[in-house]
């Protein structure tokens, strides 16, 4: 969906006109709701990206990558994966001094212009329709702020059934080595 589909699905949601001028109203504030529960639901899903990093004397900076990187969760070289070791200046150390593919937890791209399209998977933008709507709600009247309960409680249990984050510092690998 696009952020134009997003914002129509939730004014219609919410018994509000879509026409081009009150989508121009509310279109900063509603896009706003839209990327906080981006943000939410790329860390319910384990968002991450695969990307192209150029180390120098083997040590990769982070920087370099085009999301900021949240945690690296695995490193290739020369086809295949390779053991890194991270350090706490945003820079990676890798064994070889040749191009680096990072796998890495991210948040994704802000959605800024009426055509752009969230990167998350395509189930879960309903998602952040039904974010919008409750976040609209709370913030309205002491009528409507009611509805705001069920719009919210549907976004949570429908979040909670999404994939969880893999890939966490606790995950070992054990190599049977004899």
């Amino acid at each position: 969906m696009t952020l134009n589909d997003i914002l129509t699905a939730a004014l219609a949601q919410l018994d509000r006109g879509h026409d081009p001028q009150t989508m121009e109203l509310s279109r900063e504030r509603l896009t706003g709701y839209a990327n906080e529960a981006q943000a939410d639901l790329a860390r319910a899903v384990g968002f991450s990206r695969r990307d192209e990093v150029t180390p120098v004397n083997g040590i990769a900076a982070l920087s370099s990558l085009p999301r900021v990187c949240i945690k690296v969760l695995k490193a290739e070289q020369l086809g295949r994966e390779v053991r890194f070791l991270r350090g706490v200046t945003g820079e990676i150390a890798l064994p070889y001094n040749e191009e680096a593919e990072l796998t890495y937890v991210c948040e994704p791209k802000p959605l800024r212009l009426p055509q752009d399209v969230s990167e998350l998977p395509l189930h879960v933008h309903g998602l952040i329709v039904s974010y919008i709507v409750a976040k609209e709600r709370m913030a309205g009247d002491v009528s409507t702020q009611r509805g705001a309960n069920v719009y919210l409680s549907m976004y949570e249990a429908a979040k909670s059934k999404l994939r969880p984050h893999s890939g966490d510092s606790e995950s070992y690998k054990i190599i049977n080595r004899y």
